[in-house]
């Protein structure tokens, strides 16, 4: 088992939650795996606040984040409440250094201008390869070999694409063995730039990973699909790669992955029903394995009793072979 990032002051880790309504017990879970995982390594942890879709964000989701984290123990080294040196922390505040950056694709040809609409990809796609979750862009818009400079504005909203031709990617999670793969097959040009001007997740994120100079992300393993093009991503931009470790999720009473949309689980819920932020954390640490019983604990007690191969191993044991988990 890799213990590199066993007391590693080097080590930056993250949690970037969305402000999209109030956190479920498995976002807190995944909250916790983070902090005790940064913890653990003598590293810093950072709070990164990832409300860049603007249309999706809820009033006041952002304060009462920072409170539910704050009550169930967690606390951090950075952050939009405290600040810190690699700010701002509110993804909404970094939209200058995302045009910075796509900038140097767009220099670099590494970006494209596409007319097509999600319809139209789906439409061009008559049956997806197995296993597949989201058809694959059909190189539609795609220029070639040797494309020219875009010169001047588009005479229509576009999308703007990563070129993935010819290229191959060997990803590894921490607690898997390394996969390669071909993104122009496995996945196609994929959208760094929104027909609407927000930037995707995948750029914005990995433009704040690396300048945050984070080193580890620990995450629900719905997102291992992700890693590719954002490693993929780390290269074209000239950033270092982070680890990854990818964790099962939480799941509600009717074996349900948790979604803030139904509400699952929510905290507001647990506190209504006098439950303590100790109970809590004695639920969710015996809910990835991290304990053989449940019983009240908090953060500082729980980190005592862990060591990092201990921490990696218990996760190893419960993850979810099918790979599906939230982060958010």
């Amino acid at each position: 088992m890799d213990t590199d990032t066993e007391n590693d002051p080097a080590y930056r880790g993250r949690y970037a939650p969305s402000p999209t309504g109030r956190l479920h017990l498995g976002n807190l879970r995944t909250a916790l795996l983070a902090w005790l995982h940064a913890r653990l390594a003598n590293g810093r942890f950072i709070l990164r606040i990832d409300d860049l879709d603007t249309p999706r964000n809820k009033p006041g989701a952002i304060g009462q984040i920072i409170s539910d984290l704050r009550w169930l123990g967690i606390d951090w080294d950075e952050g939009p409440d405290i600040g810190g040196d690699h700010g701002p922390y509110l993804q909404s505040e970094r939209t200058g250094l995302y045009d910075a950056w796509f900038k140097r694709l767009t220099d670099r040809r590494r970006v494209f201008p596409c007319i097509c609409s999600r319809k139209d990809v789906r439409r061009a796609q008559s049956a997806p390869n197995l296993g597949q979750t989201e058809p694959v862009y059909p190189g539609t818009c795609r220029p070639p070999a040797n494309p020219p400079p875009v010169a001047g504005p588009m005479e229509q909203p576009v999308s703007w694409r990563f070129l993935t031709r010819g290229l191959k990617i060997t990803s590894r999670d921490e607690l898997s063995e390394p996969a390669t793969q071909s993104l122009d097959r496995t996945v196609g040009d994929f959208v760094v730039r929104r027909r609407d001007g927000l930037y995707a997740y995948q750029f914005a994120t990995v433009v704040d990973d690396g300048l945050m100079g984070v080193t580890d992300i620990v995450r629900g393993d719905d997102l291992i699909g992700s890693m590719p093009r954002q490693l993929a991503l780390f290269d074209a931009l000239g950033f270092t790669r982070p680890r990854f470790l990818h964790v099962s999720l939480m799941r509600d009473r009717h074996g349900r992955r948790m979604a803030k949309r139904d509400g699952s689980d929510s905290l507001e819920e647990w506190k209504r029903r006098d439950g303590s932020p100790e109970r809590l954390l004695g639920e969710l640490a015996f809910s990835a394995g991290l304990v053989g019983a449940v019983s009240p604990t908090n953060c500082r007690e729980l980190l005592r009793g862990l060591t990092m191969p201990r921490f990696r191993e218990n996760l190893l044991r419960t993850r979810d072979p099918a790979g599906t988990g939230t982060e958010s």
